[in-house]
């Protein structure tokens, strides 16, 4: 017996499709399609995911014999884990693979605002070059650098803005000790709003959560210092984008620098297109040659795991486990799936 895979959007590249391909029946719908809850649901046995696909309860429940979710990324925001682990799916992720490349591109959109790169892109070269004696440009070396999340893509930016641009850095994070900042360049700070105060330049990486969600918002963006710089590559929900427009609008902050937005695509009529002191990137920092394929290969190895009846190297609901194996066995015969895999 062959399982069932759905791909909701492409892969990130075709070798983790063809992987998948070789083991199981493939089919695929685009992310809009999911709402609406088609008949493939019902045949799937697996899932993988791009964000911003949405997997709620109700697309659980019209899929009975699904067994594994595999987001496409680390961020699993998008997926009701709860819900999954009430329906007996196991729900895994690809960790340890943006920290280099989302690290680098948030130390670029620094770079770009606060040199005023944006400029060139925005008025062409000429109106830049009319522009360039009366834009204020600051450096990076010697100020402090305040890092929200310092797990692994915010270690990343510490130790290359430490070591690279000789940058103070302090961090906010609860989950990791001080020891742990310490080796990677960064002073712990218990107190966010101590972070903001001190900090010439803000960049965000924490998981998007019920208690990071709006973390940055009026009154956090108030006590950040007076012509700070900003900068999201997390994840668009936790910063309230009028917040952030009414703070550059001000000029309380010099600029913004942005990855991820609350609405993807941001709409045509957002204010943030409209403003001279904002970069913008399309969702694209960890998007490099690299890291796309070894996260797509990352994910349809686990997918592959997990549907031959082994648990998935990363799983975020491990107790769910023994609950995917027992609805295994109800559809299928374990001696063909054994023979199907010597075959392979």
């Amino acid at each position: 017996m062959r399982l069932n895979v759905l791909l909701v959007g492409a892969m990130y590249h075709q070798e983790a499709e063809a992987l998948l391909e070789e083991h199981f029946t493939v089919s695929r719908i685009e992310a809009d399609e999911l709402p609406g809850l088609p008949a493939a649901l019902r045949r799937a046995h697996g899932l993988a995911v791009r964000y911003p696909a949405q997997i709620t309860e109700d697309v659980l429940a019209a899929a009975p014999e699904l067994l594994a979710v595999l987001s496409s990324g680390r961020g699993v925001d998008n997926i009701d884990i709860p819900a999954a682990t009430r329906a007996g799916v196991v729900v895994a992720n690809n960790p340890g693979l943006g920290g280099k490349p989302v690290s680098e591109h948030a130390l670029g959109l620094l770079l770009m605002i606060t040199r005023d790169l944006g400029a060139v892109a925005r008025d062409g070269m000429a109106g830049a070059w009319t522009k360039r004696l009366t834009t204020r440009r600051v450096e990076l070396t010697g100020g402090t650098l305040g890092i929200v999340g310092c797990g692994n893509v915010g270690g990343w930016v510490a130790r290359r803005a430490s070591a690279g641009f000789r940058m103070r850095v302090l961090a906010y994070d609860p989950y990791v000790s001080a020891e742990q900042m310490e080796q990677v360049g960064a002073t712990k700070v218990d107190d966010l709003a101590d972070l903001l105060a001190e900090a010439d330049f803000v960049t965000c990486h924490p998981e998007l959560n019920d208690e990071t969600d709006g973390m940055f918002d009026d009154d956090t963006f108030g006590r950040m210092k007076r012509g700070a710089y900003f900068v999201n590559t997390s994840r668009g929900g936790v910063v309230r984008t009028d917040a952030l427009v009414r703070a550059l609008r001000s000029g309380h902050l010099s600029g913004a620098a942005l990855d991820v937005y609350d609405e993807e695509p941001p709409p045509a009529d957002s204010p943030l297109l409209k403003l001279d002191n904002v970069v913008l990137s399309a969702h694209v920092a960890d998007f490099t040659v690299q890291t796309t394929h070894a996260l797509a290969m990352s994910a349809a190895r686990q997918l592959v795991t997990a549907l031959n009846g082994e648990p998935p190297p990363h799983p975020l609901n491990p107790q769910v486990w023994n609950r995917v194996t027992a609805k295994r066995s109800k559809f299928i015969n374990s001696s063909s799936i054994m023979s199907e895999r010597g075959g392979s």
